[in-house]
């Protein structure tokens, strides 16, 4: 499950909606489920489960994404600004043909505007849209992080199938780099060093 859930769940709950679902995906979620019913505010959970889904393939979820989005009447799909948010989120726009909005870092006026860097973080923009249904994409350590309850809550849960006719290309496999760090993406703090430590063997002190 991602670690950035509950930043996720944090942000969609300023879009002043008055239920937010979960949608899970993978090859046997059970384990996913059962840690998506202890976050509070969700109204149910949909659940994919395909071995096509076991690594999430970009035309796969955007695929699936769009069934969901159109078959539930959802007007906004929320996500991080992960490299899976990325991928997927325009593959959606392109599918239902509207516009994301990517890397917003503060939700105003009740969720009608966003505000987002620009000019390599330089600047801050406000913007909003007048697509039906609004894609989004959030740094996830801008937004409070909504944490777990120490028992599930008991959501309803609805099933949804992969779509696998039409998808072009296929996974291969997954390269990750390995760190002992945390993730920048999920960090609670980030603390880098630069020009002011002079050499290389200052850097330890970063540690």
């Amino acid at each position: 499950m991602s670690p950035t859930l509950g930043s996720i769940l944090s942000a969609a709950g300023q879009l002043n909606d008055p239920q937010v679902d979960v949608l899970v995906h993978g090859d046997g979620c059970d384990a996913q489920v059962e840690e998506v019913q202890k976050y509070p505010g969700i109204g149910k959970i949909i659940v994919a489960s395909d071995p096509v889904l076991q690594n999430p393939y970009g035309d796969f979820m955007s695929k699936l994404a769009q069934q969901v989005v159109q078959s539930g009447g959802y007007d906004k799909v929320v996500s991080a600004s992960s490299g899976f948010g990325k991928d997927v989120m325009p593959r959606l726009g392109g599918l239902l043909d509207v516009q994301a909005i990517t890397d917003i870092i503060e939700i105003t006026d009740g969720g009608q505007k966003f505000k987002r860097p620009v000019y390599a973080g330089n600047a801050v923009a406000t913007v909003s849209t007048s697509d039906s249904t609004k894609l989004l994409t959030v740094r996830p350590t801008n937004f409070e992080k909504t944490e777990q309850a120490a028992a599930g809550n008991g959501y309803p849960v609805e099933n949804a199938t992969a779509i696998t006719e039409g998808v072009k290309g296929s996974w291969k496999q997954n390269i990750v780099s390995k760190s002992d760090m945390a993730d920048l993406g999920s960090a609670k703090f980030v603390v880098s060093g630069g020009r002011g430590l002079k050499n290389g063997e200052n850097f330890e002190m970063l540690y």
